[in-house]
């Protein structure tokens, strides 16, 4: 396939990501056709489906796009930050995806209990964020920020299981504030760094 078409192919692709990503997060996963996709992209259905061979799999790549998104905020949330004011950061920047996700997330979730290929995405999706997650504390080891003798999969499932906890308990009533709050301090325990240290 010449260059030309494939980076063609590339950007049509992203580009159906992104507007799938609106959608699924406007409307739901369920409420989301791919005709509506195609509609709103004034493609027809069938030429989406040169592309994705199902919505199961549209899914899996707006998940990517979502996982991407994730990396990057975790990045810019430490950058020059110590540790307590990192995960403060990550925090806030968390919150703000919070009713975005809301819905879709709880959805999903249910969803997968009778679609198998939809389970296989969501279990696929979980196992590529917990590696996100591994890998930066990976890097913070490294860089001496964060013990090396911690187990980094432990340490990314703890932080995985603590965050998506109270972001759930955010959208549940408490406050956030306090929520925050938590999370910074478990977070700082977990790591055995003290209030100030980097």
């Amino acid at each position: 396939m010449p260059r030309i078409i494939r980076k063609y192919r590339e950007e049509v692709k992203k580009k159906i990501v992104r507007e799938a990503f609106s959608l699924f997060v406007e409307k739901g996963y369920h409420a989301t056709t791919m005709t509506e996709i195609a509609r709103c992209l004034n493609v027809t259905k069938p030429a989406l489906y040169q592309y994705f061979s199902s919505k199961e799999d549209l899914f899996a790549a707006v998940a990517t796009l979502a996982r991407e998104e994730f990396r990057g905020t975790l990045e810019q949330s430490f950058s020059g930050r110590n540790l307590r004011d990192g995960s403060a950061a990550l925090f806030d920047a968390l919150l703000r995806y919070v009713p975005q996700f809301n819905s879709i997330y709880s959805e999903m979730l249910l969803l997968a209990n009778r679609n198998e290929r939809l389970r296989e995405v969501l279990m696929q999706d979980r196992t590529e964020d917990l590696w996100v997650i591994e890998r930066f504390i990976r890097r913070q080891q490294q860089a001496g920020l964060i013990p090396r003798e911690l187990d980094c999969h432990t340490l990314a499932l703890a932080c995985d299981a603590l965050a998506n906890g109270l972001l759930s308990d955010v959208r549940m009533g408490m406050d956030a504030t306090e929520a925050k709050e938590v999370w910074v301090t478990a977070v700082a325990r977990l790591v055995h760094v003290d209030g100030e240290a980097s």
